[in-house]
Formats: C-alpha cells, structure tokens, sequence
C-alpha cells in the first residue's frame, strides 16, 4: 500500500513537470515567433534626379511590427561574382555608403484606426553612387542588410534583399505610407 502511494505520487510529479515543460517551451516558441523584429524592403529602386543636383537612389523599408525597433543599421554592398569553374561561383562584398545608414529608433507600426498616409514607421535611405550602371552588368548586384533589435524583447534580427540585373529602378520618390506603389 505504501509503495503505490509512492508510485501514485511520482507519477503525478511527473506528469505534472513535463506538463509544465511542454507548457515552457510552446510559450517561449510563441514569445520568440511573434516578438521578433518585422520589416518589409521594397522590391525596387527609385532614382531621383533633382535638376542642377546629384542623382540619388533611394530604397524604401517599412516596419510592420506594432513594436518600435532600436540600434537600425544599414548597409548596401555591391555584390560581384566570380566564376570558379564548373558552373559554381563566389561572390566578393564592397561596402557602399549610404547618406543616412544607421537610425537609432524607428516607430512602430500604428494601429489601423490611427493609420496615417505619412506614418512615421517608413523610412528610406538613400546612396549617390550610380546604381543602374551596376546593377546592368549580369555578375554584379546590390544586397541591401538591415539589421535591428526589436523594442519590447530586444531579439535582434537581420533582413538581406538583394537587387540584381532585372530589378527595376523607377523614376521620382517613394510614396509615403506602407505600400510600395509606383511613384
């Protein structure tokens, strides 16, 4: 009788603590899935031609997350392949500048019945360099990184899009708001 008590109480700590473990980590699964950083970057260039000014290109990100995200750092490299044989390939990084790559804070994304056309959640960044010209050579291209911490968890996360030889770059600015349309 003694024993089965025994027995009866262990299986229920048990059950109990792998309970409470599967319970942890589907919790934690939620927490790191929907309180990590999301951005979105725009599929396309805009080129911006100012009369008796420099052109500039520009790239366009939206913060989609209802967190504000801190410690945003941009970076576009110019990407080139170099063949090495049997159809495979390396690829070589420049650092390019951009005119205003880091941001130290990015609002978050409001919510639909405070939406605005010119929310402040958007950004664009900008490079003087002559992107067309590179990216109308097949083996070169552009990688645009974004990388940012999160604002309540602090969870960093790193966003690369690459823009190649059919990328299209379009004349004027980015429209404000969250959409990328034609400008």
């Amino acid at each position: 009788m003694f024993l089965l008590e025994i027995v009866w109480t262990w299986s229920h700590f048990a059950f109990g603590l792998t309970y409470a473990i599967v319970a942890s980590l589907i919790f934690l699964f939620l927490v790191l899935w929907l309180f990590k950083p999301k951005i979105r970057i725009a599929p396309y260039v805009c080129r911006l031609a100012d009369p008796g000014a420099a052109v500039y290109y520009s790239f366009k990100i939206v913060n989609v997350s209802f967190f504000p995200a801190h410690d945003v750092k941009i970076e576009l490299h110019k990407t080139r392949r170099i063949t090495m044989g049997g159809g495979k390939y390396n690829n070589e990084r420049e650092k390019i500048t951009l005119v205003n790559g880091e941001i130290s804070h990015l609002p978050a994304r409001p919510t639909f019945w405070r939406r605005k056309d010119s929310d402040p959640h958007c950004l664009t960044v900008r490079s003087a360099e002559n992107i067309g010209e590179i990216l109308g050579d097949y083996n070169n291209g552009k990688s645009l990184q974004v990388s940012l911490r999160h604002g309540l968890t602090g969870l960093p996360k790193v966003f690369d899009q690459e823009y190649g030889q059919g990328t299209p770059i379009k004349g004027g600015r980015f429209k404000p708001g969250t959409k990328f349309e034609k400008p």
